[in-house]
């Protein structure tokens, strides 16, 4: 597992807007499209005021991704 999976989507929201996120506010993230989840993940990261970073990629069953890790943490995101 790379290090980036060590972070949930609730860290990052937790990060972007200093606090926990509600029971509404999660289930409304679990329920959007892979597109839709990407563009909230930019958004968060963005939000952290590059204490964050994030990156797309894409997976072997060819749907992409937004990665994102806590900036100064290793990341797979730098291949060797």
């Amino acid at each position: 597992m790379s290090e980036n999976c060590c972070y949930s989507f609730h860290d990052l929201f937790f990060a972007a807007n200093g606090r926990s996120w509600t029971e509404e506010e999660r289930l409304s993230f679990s329920a959007l499209s892979q597109d839709d989840r990407n563009i909230e993940v930019r958004r968060l990261v963005a939000a952290t005021g590059n204490r964050w970073t994030s990156e797309d990629r894409q997976w072997h069953d060819g749907v992409t991704y937004t990665a994102f890790w806590k900036v100064g943490t290793p990341s797979s995101a730098t291949h060797p």
